[in-house]
């Protein structure tokens, strides 16, 4: 289905996701945060499919079926095209299907979004408890006990295949974290000395699952987490784009000098429509947008220095403070520690703008809720 595709023609020029003709899109932090949609995240996602660039949500969640998601998302006003859902656990089952025969007996430790992921392969989803297994398949269940470790233990040590959905050490709950699945999974490393096969970001094979299935790899993956999705996009060699909607800051991507770093950054979906501004280098430091950010040492130590029109937008000065921070960083790592305090102003201006997405996404419900009291006072 690759080449190319026919669209209309965008108002205010190219829009960053012209350039592409698929979305890999992260879920939670990039189009809900809990249990609500992030503002504007479903009607933008919705006019990007409709303007002819596919779609593929993709998650290292591997409880849930696809289904389940799918309604979950069309629940919060974002489109789902048929089989947009890729999870985890069905990359994790399609890499046991190339190992294994049909019918093989699997054990499914997990949520029902596993046991599934091994139907759809046609593969026998077996308890932990079965005396005989060709592999193990280990996703997240919040209902799995201890005994159901244990068990698992003994088919990894008696030599089954062992694949992970993710190595993620936390889940989002409603009171702050929990432990994920990647914490599990140490349970299992430790108690039998074995590693797993890792199939969720940041490893490539849910991208690449993704991929095929989209049928292109003219693709941008849009995500959250820097250490998942931005470090996976790298993996599977495809650009990303960093949404400043979820969990990481500018902090954490100057700390790690490892991390990937994303092709884009993102205040949120809707940036996806707009043309994109590149910081550009200054000779003293960089642009972007109307600001400009510069690194400065001050009695020896890194300052960011950010100059801007009093209409430059926040994310602008976000970008160009980046690539100051960043060049720096390239230059002396042992200025590490202090540019990551530097960083810290930038992590405010991120929350502001958050803030103001979402507050933004509340006076318009608000305005809408008195527009549908007065035209029924009216009626």
């Amino acid at each position: 289905m690759s080449g190319n595709i026919a669209r209309a023609t965008r108002p205010g020029g190219p829009a960053l996701v012209d350039r592409y003709e698929a979305l890999l899109c992260d879920l939670d932090g990039v189009v809900y945060r809990g249990r609500d949609a992030l503002p504007g995240a479903g009607p933008t996602l919705s006019r990007i499919v409709a303007h002819g660039i596919r779609l593929a949500y993709v998650t290292n969640n591997a409880s849930r079926p696809p289904e389940v998601v799918a309604a979950q998302l069309r629940g919060l006003g974002a489109p789902t095209p048929p089989g947009c859902v890729v999870t985890s656990a069905q990359a994790g089952a399609a890499h046991l299907r190339r190992l294994l025969p049909v019918g093989a007996a699997v054990v499914a430790l997990g949520g029902p979004g596993v046991q599934q992921a091994l139907k759809e392969e046609h593969l026998l989803a077996v308890p932990a408890t079965r005396r005989e297994a060709a592999a193990v398949l280990q996703g997240y269940g919040p209902d799995l006990r201890v005994s159901d470790f244990t068990e698992a233990a003994r088919h990894v040590s008696k030599g089954a295949a062992w694949v992970a959905t993710n190595s993620d050490a936390t889940v989002p709950v409603e009171w702050g974290v929990a432990p994920g699945n990647g914490s599990y999974v140490d349970v299992l490393r430790r108690a039998t000395g074995r590693e797993p096969v890792v199939v969720g970001k940041p490893e490539p094979p849910l991208y690449e699952l993704a991929i095929a299935r989209l049928g292109t790899r003219r693709v941008l993956a849009v995500g959250d987490r820097l250490d998942t999705d931005i470090d996976g996009a790298r993996a599977a060699g495809v650009d990303s784009a960093w949404a400043l909607t979820g969990v990481d800051r500018p902090t954490d991507l100057v700390a790690n000098p490892d991390r990937a770093l994303p092709t884009f950054v993102i205040g949120s979906l809707a940036d996806l429509e707009r043309p994109y501004a590149v910081p550009v280098p200054t000779g003293s430091g960089w642009a972007c947008g109307g600001a400009e950010a510069r690194v400065q040492l001050v009695s020896g130590r890194p300052e960011l220095v950010i100059s801007a029109a009093s209409r430059s937008p926040t994310l602008a000065v976000v970008r160009a403070g980046l690539a100051a921070l960043l060049e720096a960083r390239a230059h002396d790592r042992s200025l590490l520690p202090a540019l990551v305090a530097a960083a810290a102003s930038l992590d405010a201006l991120v929350d502001a703008l958050v803030d103001a997405l979402v507050d933004a996404q509340g006076d318009a419900e608000g305005d809408a809720e008195v527009d549908a009291v007065v035209e029924a006072a009216e009626g």
